[in-house]
């Protein structure tokens, strides 16, 4: 644990960790959730569980029953279609701004971290090749300089994670999303929002076409 990470108070502290084992599977769709078997498992006291574990419910990665506990989120194929269809329209809105919006130093920064991903592949560092399509999702939100808007884009990629993972499977899957990524990136720094608009539909409708 870093630093900056050590120094957060131990509810966002506990939020991060349970996310993170969401978001990669490591706690698969379905799990029921007991919040002393995850303070016994964690480290952490009942209250920030139970903090993060609300916190989590609000991003709609687990749905918290009276009574019954905790499960996190299992999405069925017409749940799956209609985020895809709400990420579309708002990811294609935020690369167009962030094609007018985003600083020169933003733009390097993000091809230096898409050209890591081909020595991530031939690693096959799962791990790694998730947290940087987090990442660039995250850096093109943020270049928005729209905080509604970003949190709105974040939110939504963030659940399209939870399924991201166990439909990527192999080095061409991940070598075209690869490609997507750096043509994004080359619309952007182009200043071009409606190549950048393509490129992203492009990237956006080839997950659905994997989910399909």
């Amino acid at each position: 644990m870093d630093a900056s990470r050590k120094n957060q108070p131990l509810a966002d502290q506990a939020y991060v960790h349970l996310k993170w084992k969401i978001l990669n599977q490591e706690v698969p769709a379905g799990t029921l959730l007991n919040e002393q078997a995850l303070v016994d498992a964690t480290g952490f006291g009942r209250a920030p569980i139970h903090h993060a574990l609300h916190r989590l419910a609000y991003d709609d990665l687990v749905i918290i029953r009276p009574r019954k506990g905790v499960q996190v989120r299992l999405w069925a194929d017409k749940d799956i279609a209609s985020l895809i269809e709400a990420r579309l329209p708002v990811e294609r809105a935020a690369v167009r701004l962030a094609c007018d919006r985003i600083t020169d130093a933003a733009v390097e920064e993000m091809r230096e971290q898409v050209e890591t991903t081909p020595r991530l592949i031939e690693e096959m560092d799962r791990e790694g090749l998730l947290r940087l399509d987090l990442w660039f999702h995250a850096a093109i939100a943020k270049a928005t300089a729209n905080p509604i808007l970003a949190d709105t884009a974040q939110r939504l990629h963030q659940r399209s994670t939870q399924f991201w993972a166990p439909s990527m499977s192999g080095r061409e899957r991940y070598f075209t999303v690869y490609r997507q990524h750096a043509d994004i990136v080359a619309a952007i720094a182009m200043r071009d929002p409606d190549l950048a608009d393509r490129a992203i539909s492009t990237h956006i409708n080839h997950f659905s076409e994997g989910k399909s």
